[in-house]
């Protein structure tokens, strides 16, 4: 067997960031049929026009829908509370949603089948045996697996985009921003910026920089040189997506596939806070509530440690020390809630530490 797909087969690491992705996908799951309830409501699509790809006698009819949607809502708790049958409950979510969007092609969105295509796959990883940090060891190929369909989604969209002339003129774009300018600043975007998006020329530009984005981030995220400025950047371009989109739940999904591409370690990074300094004690309270990937050991300094002089010094996984504004770079690297800002961070520790 070839050597990568070897190290893919055989590849074993710590569980819990599946674990904390399966969570995600949980709340994404009721979120979807809790949406498919509410329209329900209105209306059921069986009784209008609808597009089935499966026979028509295997169209459900309202009762056995509104049953179907019922059993999404108690899978997707199930996904969520994460006990014995939550890799089963994600597998049966991932069959309903796809067998619903066979019954009525209207209903489909490249979000909601991508939803179902990485349920379905992390229901075959050990995501349930890492209810806590460190509890869980396992093999990773499924979420590779996920990684790589992430990658597929990348290069579908981006190739799509590429072939088609008036997606890399920004026709597309500038169309969308038209259609979009009330929702837009209901959102609270400045009239002034959407006015300037508007812009034949500055359209044309981002639709050439969404094309290059896709298609770097399918390669991007699997490069170890990479891999951390295609994640901070993949989240600054999706981040701008849902501000000015109707994208549903793509963004929060695909931030969530995000973890499965930070390295399968558990608490490889150490923070030593000094307790008698307010940013000490900040960073000692902040971080065990934001590390929601078990990335760091949280402890407070000693009185004689030869690190005194700095409220916080973070040790990496190669043994060397950030402080002050690299500590902060090296912290929002591992936090999810504030990874936006490694970005402009570790570009003002570098301008720093040139100087």
């Amino acid at each position: 067997m070839p050597g990568p797909i070897a190290r893919w087969r055989d590849e074993v690491g710590s569980t819990y960031v599946i674990g904390r992705v399966r969570l995600a996908l949980g709340v994404l799951l009721f979120w979807n049929a809790w949406r498919a309830a509410r329209e329900l409501e209105v209306g059921y699509f069986g009784d209008v026009f609808h597009w089935s790809v499966l026979p028509e006698w295997l169209v459900p009819s309202r009762g056995l829908y509104a049953t179907l949607v019922l059993a999404q809502l108690v899978l997707a708790v199930l996904v969520v509370t994460g006990r014995r049958w939550a890799r089963q409950a994600l597998l049966l979510g991932a069959v309903a949603g796809g067998y619903v969007l066979l019954c009525d092609r209207v209903q489909f969105h490249h979000n909601r089948w991508a939803l179902f295509c990485y349920a379905a796959l992390l229901s075959l990883s050990p995501c349930e045996d890492a209810r806590s940090p460190g509890e869980g060891v396992g093999p990773l190929w499924a979420a590779r697996l996920a990684q790589l369909q992430l990658s597929i989604v990348y290069i579908a969209s981006g190739g799509s985009k590429l072939a088609d002339p008036d997606w890399r003129s920004g026709l597309v774009l500038l169309e969308r921003a038209r259609l979009q300018t009330g929702a837009t600043l209901a959102q609270g975007i400045p009239a002034r910026v959407v006015e300037w998006f508007s812009r034949p020329e500055i359209a044309g530009g981002l639709a050439k920089a969404a094309i290059a984005t896709e298609l770097g981030l399918a390669v991007g995220l699997w490069l170890p040189r990479t891999r951390v400025f295609a994640l901070w950047w993949g989240a600054c371009f999706h981040l701008t997506i849902e501000a000015s989109s109707q994208v549903e739940g793509f963004t929060w999904l695909t931030l969530a596939v995000y973890a499965l591409f930070a390295t399968p370690d558990f608490r490889a990074r150490t923070i030593l806070y000094d307790p008698g300094r307010r940013g000490g004690r900040l960073a000692g309270r902040a971080v065990p509530w934001l590390d929601w990937l078990a990335r760091f050991e949280v402890r407070p300094r000693g009185g004689h440690d030869p690190r005194e002089g700095h409220a916080v010094v973070v040790v990496q996984r190669d043994g060397t020390l950030a402080t002050g504004v690299s500590a902060l770079a090296a912290m929002a690297r591992g936090l999810p809630l504030v990874f936006i800002l490694w970005g402009p961070l570790a570009l003002l520790a570098t301008g720093r530490g040139r100087r």
